[in-house]
């Protein structure tokens, strides 16, 4: 089931953060946290629906483990096959080590208990809104 982009709220320009999380109680909770980091929030009920945007804005993907429609590994695995190299952050309701290997080796810049992740999401992207300026997050590679 393929889903529009749910919410599209700008609070600072030039960091775009694409959450994409099934659960709209999750996806809000996720937004608070990306909101505290200054950084404005698109947000997606699956993965096609983020494949479907061209994310030439996004400074980083944070995405379930689980969607409705794919894994976490297999978005990234579709990301890079198509040559977008955003930084992705995965979280899961409920880790285990064979779910945060899997998704560390499909390329995420982390794997995040969702259960812990304020402040390490937090850090995270406070880190890539210093690295990237404020040029949206967008490289050159």
């Amino acid at each position: 089931m393929a889903v529009a982009p749910i919410n599209i709220e700008k609070k600072s320009p030039g960091a775009i953060v694409c959450i994409v999380e099934p659960d709209p109680k999750e996806a809000e909770r996720i937004a608070g946290c990306v909101g505290t980091a200054g950084a404005a929030v698109r947000r997606y009920g699956d993965g096609q629906s983020l494949l479907a945007d061209p994310l030439q804005d996004a400074l980083c993907v944070i995405s379930e483990m689980t969607l409705p429609d794919m894994t976490g590994a297999e978005l990234i695995a579709a990301l890079r096959a198509r040559g977008n190299h955003t930084p992705v952050i995965l979280l899961a309701e409920e880790s285990d080590v064979a779910s945060a290997v899997t998704g560390i080796r499909a390329g995420a810049l982390d794997y995040l208990d969702k259960t812990q992740m304020e402040r390490l999401l937090r850090l995270h992207l406070q880190r890539l809104i210093h690295e990237n300026g404020s040029d949206g997050g967008r490289r050159e590679d």
